[in-house]
């Protein structure tokens, strides 16, 4: 009984102290709680903060702003060399297979792959060669790291030759980085990237979206901030 009652007892101190924290200063709870803005950033109690406060210690930084231009003609004005490289596509009928492009500084060529390729296969066709000489030809006169990209479906692969999707993209990517090398494109400026299924540009749900999914992406980092240097294209590209 003794031990029951002690403990009655503390129980009962226990919900006085609870409801003597309960009616606390209320200036007290808000100037305590009213520091917090400045260190963690809630928000004050009913109060204010001067604007000359808000921004103490505030550092502003200009937002970078994303650079993609996809329109033929604005990138024709970019560059004589590009120009030129659109017409000679254009001449051999291989314009309409590639999608030029500039996302961000990089200039980037999107060729669709059953052009350059057959169906799970890794060897050229015939209609590559035009195709492939025509952009090392530009390629070597720009100046520059060129990344061979490759993409594909996500068709189920699984063969004696390519155990996977993946395999297929490297072994075409290592076809077309050593056409273009044969073609003038140093070998120290190369580099491969085998992206397979990866990043698909629309869900592979269509025959047609697989299709779209099946490119070969040439890119040039850093083309479009050496426009400046260049003479043939700075000033076309300050214009605009």
């Amino acid at each position: 009984m003794v031990t029951l009652a002690d403990l009655l007892i503390l129980l009962l101190t226990f919900f006085v102290l609870l409801i003597s924290m309960s009616s606390m200063d209320k200036k007290v709870f808000k100037r305590m709680f009213g520091a917090f803005p400045y260190s963690l950033g809630v928000l004050n109690m009913g109060g204010s903060v001067s604007s000359q406060e808000k921004n103490e210690g505030l550092i502003v930084r200009p937002v970078a702003k994303s650079r993609s231009i996809a329109d033929l003609a604005a990138l024709r004005k970019l560059s004589l060399p590009l120009s030129k490289l659109l017409d000679d596509l254009e001449a051999s009928a291989a314009g309409a297979c590639l999608t030029a492009s500039v996302i961000q500084d990089d200039l980037c060529l999107d060729i669709d792959s059953d052009v350059l390729f057959g169906t799970l296969d890794a060897a050229l066709r015939p209609s590559a060669e035009r195709l492939l000489s025509i952009l090392a030809a530009f390629a070597a006169t720009q100046p520059g790291e060129l990344f061979v990209e490759v993409y594909t479906d996500n068709f189920p692969l699984h063969t004696e030759q390519f155990a996977d999707n993946w395999v297929l993209a490297s072994v075409r990517g290592s076809v077309i980085a050593g056409e273009l090398q044969r073609r003038g494109v140093p070998e120290s400026r190369l580099a491969l990237s085998a992206f397979g299924p990866d990043r698909p540009l629309v869900p592979n749900d269509t025959p047609e979206h697989r299709a779209r999914n099946r490119r070969v992406v040439i890119r040039l980092a850093g083309w479009y901030s050496r426009l400046k240097e260049q003479p043939s294209g700075g000033e076309n590209a300050a214009r605009h």
